[in-house]
């Protein structure tokens, strides 16, 4: 424990002791698991990304309240430092979990049923420009720099980036935005089911807060896939089906991009196998025309 750490205990938590750090390496937070002198287990972490403490920091404020013991809740924070005192969620990843398939069917239906209370958190709203956003800012990520993007790749990336650019204005929600196995959290047998790190969350289009766990998760368990929507309380709309297709594409080139930069191999890897199997499912030519892909810059 750093000597900063330490500093940041003794103002936000006064006595408590670090039991564990679950930070990730390479990434902006540092997350320790306290337990205070009363042995009630919290959780600190700092952010040095200001957008993703300002993100989570909102979504502990006004949209985690309704989750409950589910999600941690906002014990004290310090802005000037980026520093988020908060509950500890039990449980464990379900990524790290040895589970029955019938403890992974409760599982799923319980994080399904989850989702939907966030998503019913705050009021939705509307994202005028969310596709044309969306579209510069996974743009601007694949351009800067060299590209492990095959040129065939890319012509399919730049696609599906002028469909995003075209979408009509979208109807938004709270979301998550990193709902996968790695942050749902659960007990060995499957339940209760809670979520964790809220620095991606924030007013976005739905059906992007399938996605991840979609790819991850739900595209080779139709099991899983089934159990998850029953709890969730409906399927994904045409609309919603459109934007995950589409997002699939441009969002994985752009973490296959990045993580390749930032040589995070692991992350590279992942993005890089959903990325392919997306591709293989684009319809080639386009459809209404006669011709193979071709780039269309933005």
């Amino acid at each position: 424990m750093t000597t900063t750490q330490a500093a940041a205990i003794r103002r936000l938590a006064g006595s408590a002791t670090v039991v564990a750090d679950h930070s990730w390496p390479g990434t902006s937070a540092t997350v320790l698991r306290l337990m205070d002198p009363g042995g009630r287990q919290i959780v600190l972490k700092r952010n040095t990304s200001t957008g993703s403490f300002q993100r989570e920091y909102a979504a502990l404020t006004h949209w985690t309240r309704t989750l409950g013991a589910s999600a941690p809740q906002l014990l004290d924070v310090d802005e000037a430092e980026q520093d988020l005192l908060m509950t500890a969620v039990a449980g464990r990843p379900l990524a790290l979990l040895n589970l029955t398939r019938r403890q992974e069917h409760l599982a799923y239906g319980l994080a399904g049923e989850l989702l939907a209370r966030f998503h019913r958190a705050g009021p939705p709203t509307t994202l005028p420009h969310f596709g044309l956003d969306r579209a510069a800012y996974i743009h601007a990520q694949l351009t800067d720099g060299t590209t492990p993007l095959a040129a065939a790749e890319a012509d399919v990336v730049h696609e599906a980036l002028d469909h995003l650019a075209r979408m009509p204005p979208q109807q938004a929600q709270p979301s998550h935005l990193d709902f996968t196995s790695r942050n749902i959290l659960a007990q060995p047998r499957g339940r209760p089911v809670g979520v964790v790190d809220f620095e991606t969350s924030r007013h976005e289009a739905r059906g992007r807060d399938f996605l991840r766990i979609t790819q991850r998760t739900l595209i080779q368990r139709p099991d899983l896939r089934r159990e998850f929507y029953r709890g969730y309380g409906r399927e994904p709309d045409p609309a919603e089906r459109e934007l995950m297709r589409i997002c699939t594409v441009t969002d994985t080139a752009a973490i296959v991009v990045t993580s390749t930069a930032q040589h995070r191999q692991a992350f590279a890897a992942e993005a890089r196998r959903t990325l392919s199997a997306a591709l293989r499912t684009w319809p080639d030519p386009a459809p209404g025309t006669a011709l193979p892909h071709t780039r269309r810059p933005l």
